[in-house]
């Protein structure tokens, strides 16, 4: 019963990830058969950064090694690599990178504060305007054994205080969150906001972007943008 519900739980959050099926993110065309080469000049091109001849290769190496029957998206892979930032297994700790994209497992490393982590990865996205300052994660009505309850996260920004709230699904990440999250920022009315997607399986794309830059950005990748509301 735990198994069947953790499953459902990771289709639905993908689903609401990609706004499409858990492998359909792309939009599909020629997009999906470029090098990751040819991928990293267009990322270059729409301001992402931090790709490295050494990441491609290994990147190029472990695709030829796959299996056939694995699907896998060239860019939405590139981008995990981009956006991943760095663990700290030790200390269990994280710090994001700051190329561009910002990029999660929505089964969390660090469950206890993974609201937080959230925040601090979308606040990579663009320093001066997403500053989220005072992050504060309330777990009081956690139920770390049975994986349910309710937890919330809060923050400051734009000189107000906000709370988000989120279901419990044991260590999976409530996308509700994210949407939301995005209904504030768009409220700011500053062209930019949000957009998502996917991997196909468990991993969630973040951008902080114009429409335009959304668009081209789609056409040019094959990879489907979505804002959630």
């Amino acid at each position: 019963m735990i198994m069947k519900r953790i499953l459902t739980l990771v289709v639905s959050a993908l689903l609401s990830l990609t706004g499409y099926s858990l492998k359909s993110n792309s939009l599909g065309g020629e997009a999906m058969q470029k090098t990751y080469k040819e991928l990293a000049e267009i990322f270059d091109k729409y301001d992402i950064k931090g790709t490295t001849d050494q990441m491609i290769d290994d990147l190029e190496q472990d695709y030829r090694a796959m299996p056939p029957e694995v699907e896998l998206n060239k860019a939405a892979t590139l981008l995990i690599v981009l956006g991943q930032g760095e663990y700290d297994y030790e200390n269990m700790t994280w710090t994001p990178y700051a190329n561009g994209v910002y990029t999660f497992d929505v089964e969390f490393f660090n469950v206890e504060k993974m609201y937080t982590d959230f925040l601090i990865g979308v606040s990579s996205l663009d320093e001066e305007e997403l500053d989220f300052k005072n992050i504060q994660e309330d777990t009081r009505q956690v139920n770390w054994e049975e994986g349910t309850g309710k937890r919330t996260v809060s923050f400051e920004w734009k000189h107000r205080q906000f709370t988000l709230e989120a279901e419990v699904y044991d260590d999976w990440f409530d996308v509700n969150v994210a949407n939301e999250l995005n209904k504030i920022i768009k409220g700011y009315g500053n062209e930019k906001q949000l957009f998502f997607t996917s991997d196909g399986y468990q991993e969630g794309i973040v951008f902080y972007r114009d429409k335009e830059w959304a668009e081209g950005f789609q056409l040019e990748t094959g990879l489907e943008l979505v804002e959630f509301n």
